[in-house]
């Protein structure tokens, strides 16, 4: 079996941006099937990038492996934007202000 370029493509660009090549050979080097490795020929990439070869279908698995990754790490990403936003907000704010205050402020 082998896996549509599109698909590839597509993904590949979500997880990598514009320059994605190297970035996938690097990514499926740990998911290789033969055992792990720290990246594919990124040559190869472009091959299947340009079609001259054809992508193999254990790429699919990776991808999907990669996609789930990506969403793990930006959940914990935008989880700890949340809580530093939070921080920042309490340490903006003072830390009380008595009631003849709050009625200077009042028109």
């Amino acid at each position: 079996m082998h896996l549509d370029l599109d698909v590839v493509t597509s993904v590949a660009r979500l997880l990598y941006g514009a320059n994605w090549q190297r970035p996938l050979a690097r990514g499926l080097g740990p998911l290789h099937p033969a055992g792990a490795r720290d990246s594919i020929d990124d040559r190869l990439v472009r091959r299947w990038a340009a079609g001259q070869n054809l992508v193999p279908g254990w790429v699919g698995s990776a991808l999907v492996t990669l996609l789930e990754a990506e969403a793990s790490a930006s959940a914990a990403h935008a989880q700890a934007c949340r809580e530093r936003a939070e921080r920042l907000r309490l340490a903006l704010t003072p830390a009380f202000q008595d009631d003849e205050d709050e009625d200077d402020l009042r028109p």
